[in-house]
């Protein structure tokens, strides 16, 4: 074997330096500053993105909207006044549909159905972000 020089080793260290955990960047901020949006209700912010026309016949727009929820915050559990689409955009947030409870983190996409009931929290110590897509009626 050949002898390992001082170039090889400095290489070889900056190559293992991510697999063997040496300090690496702080996590990202959260997508949102502080004050974004509009305060709904204690520690959750709500951001209107937008409202686009949709080629689906039951439904005539899409109202997307994102929800910004503090540490320990969350909605009550509520009926959902029509269908939506959501997806998890950072963090996590307890959710509780019926009988099922589930925590869905940073990624994870769930349906809502009209006058069913749901409850989100989010548990964590960090900001969540949850996206909403309002399906609104023909």
């Amino acid at each position: 074997m050949e002898s390992l020089n001082r170039r090889s080793a400095l290489l070889l260290g900056v190559a293992l330096a991510p697999v063997v955990g040496l300090p690496r960047p702080a996590a990202a901020a959260s997508m949102y500053a502080p004050d974004a949006g509009k305060e709904i209700m204690p520690g959750i912010r709500q951001v209107d993105l937008g409202k686009w026309p949709i080629g689906i016949a039951a439904y005539k727009t899409a109202v997307v909207t994102d929800y910004v929820f503090a540490p320990g915050s969350g909605f009550p559990d509520e009926v959902m006044k029509n269908d939506m689409i959501c997806q998890i955009m950072e963090g996590e947030v307890w959710v509780k549909q019926g009988d099922k409870t589930y925590t869905a983190k940073a990624g994870h996409v769930f349906a809502c159905a009209k006058d069913t009931f749901e409850e989100d929290k989010n548990q964590s110590t960090a900001t969540a972000v949850m996206r909403v897509i309002d399906l609104m009626p023909a």
